[in-house]
C-alpha cells in the first residue's frame, strides 16, 4: 500500500468539527482493488468465520428484537455475497485488519492522514470491521463503545446521528454495559427521537465520523452496500472508558446510583483507582454478550434464509 493521499476533504469546518459533530469528507478507497466482488469473495474464502458474523432484520427501526443472527459455515465467498444481494443481510467482518495485511496498511494510512490533518488527534490503537449489506437492508438504532468513522466504499445509505451523552437517547445504565462489553449495542427507539438526529445521506468516496458515543442508525439504499467501519483509541476515550466502568461498578455493587461522568479530576480518578482494585480481586465479572443464531443461509428458501432446525439441502 502506497501512502497516497486517501483523504481529498478535510478542510477547517471539518477540522474544527471532528470529535464534537457529524463531519463528512471524501476518500479514494474505492480505487484500491479491494473491495470489488472478486476481492470480497476471496477475503471472505480465506477470512475465519468465527469471527464473521451475519444478521438478518426486519423492517421498522423500532424493533430491535427482529434482529436475528444467521449461520453461514460452508457458504463459498462468491455464493454468500450473492446471498446478501438478494436477500436482506448485514455481514461484519470483524478484526479484518488482522486477516488481510492489505487492510491494516490501508487503515494505517487512513489515520496517518486523519492525524495529519487533526491538529491533537492521536489513537494509540485501531481496528477495522468489513461491512458487506443487503439492498435495503438496516442496522437498528444503536450506540458504539468505541469512537469510529465509517467510510463508504459501494452502494448507498442513510445514516441518522443524535445527541451523544444525553441520557433521553441512551440510558445511563444500557450506555455502562455497551461499555462493559455485556449487552448488545442495540437501544429502545422511538420515531420522536428523529426531530433531533442529523440525516446524511452516503455516497461511495464518502466518509462519516460522528462524536464519540452518538447513538446512530443507518437504512440502505436499493443496491449491495460495502463500508469499511475503523474504530480508534485515544487517551481521551479509554478515560472515558475507565470512568463509566467505574460507575457500573458502584452502582451494581453498592447501590451508588447516579454519579458523576466527569471523566477528569480527584472524584473521577479515585473511582477508577477503587474499580481497579475489585477487578483485580475478582470482584467485578463481566459475561460477554453473546449472538445466538436460529436461521442459516438457505439459497433455495423463502428469502433466502431457513431455520436452524430445518432439514439441511442434501
Amino acid at each position: 500500500m502506497t501512502a497516497a493521499p486517501l483523504l481529498l476533504e478535510c478542510d477547517e469546518a471539518l477540522r474544527r468539527g471532528f470529535g464534537h459533530r457529524p463531519v463528512l469528507g471524501r476518500h479514494t478507497l474505492a480505487d484500491s482493488g479491494l473491495f470489488d466482488d472478486a476481492a470480497l469473495g476471496a477475503l471472505i474464502d480465506a477470512f475465519p468465520r468465527e469471527r464473521l458474523h451475519a444478521l438478518t432484520m426486519g423492517h421498522d427501526p423500532e424493533r430491535p428484537d427482529e434482529n436475528r443472527a444467521v449461520r453461514h459455515d460452508g457458504i463459498a465467498g462468491a455464493e454468500l455475497l450473492d446471498a446478501v444481494r438478494e436477500g436482506r443481510l448485514w455481514l461484519n467482518l470483524t478484526r479484518v485488519e488482522r486477516a488481510a495485511p492489505p487492510l491494516r496498511a490501508l487503515v494505517d494510512c487512513l489515520y496517518a492522514e486523519l492525524a495529519r490533518a487533526l491538529p491533537g488527534f492521536a489513537p494509540d490503537a485501531t481496528q477495522a470491521t468489513l461491512i458487506v449489506s443487503s439492498p435495503g437492508a438496516l442496522v437498528y438504532y444503536h450506540v458504539d463503545g468505541p469512537a469510529s468513522v465509517l467510510w463508504h466504499l459501494r452502494g448507498d445509505k442513510r445514516v441518522w446521528t443524535y445527541p451523544a451523552l444525553d441520557e433521553h437517547y441512551a440510558g445511563r445504565e444500557a450506555l455502562e454495559d455497551i461499555f462493559a462489553g455485556t449487552r448488545h449495542e442495540y437501544l429502545p427507539f422511538e420515531s420522536a427521537f428523529d426531530a433531533a438526529a442529523q440525516v446524511h445521506d452516503l455516497r461511495p468516496g464518502e466518509w462519516i465520523a460522528w462524536p464519540h458515543n452518538a447513538p446512530h442508525r443507518v437504512t440502505n439504499g436499493n443496491t449491495l452496500n460495502v463500508s469499511l467501519s475503523t474504530e480508534h483509541f485515544t487517551a481521551a476515550g479509554r478515560r472515558r472508558a475507565r470512568v463509566w466502568l467505574a460507575n457500573r461498578y458502584l452502582r451494581r455493587r453498592w447501590g451508588l446510583a447516579e454519579l458523576a461522568t466527569r471523566e477528569t479530576g480527584v472524584a473521577a480518578a479515585l473511582k477508577v483507582f477503587v474499580h481497579r482494585l475489585a477487578r483485580v480481586a475478582g470482584g467485578d465479572p463481566r459475561p460477554p454478550k453473546q449472538h445466538q443464531a436460529s436461521l442459516r443461509i438457505d439459497r433455495g428458501a423463502p428469502g433466502g434464509l431457513a431455520p436452524l432446525d430445518a432439514e439441511a439441502p442434501a
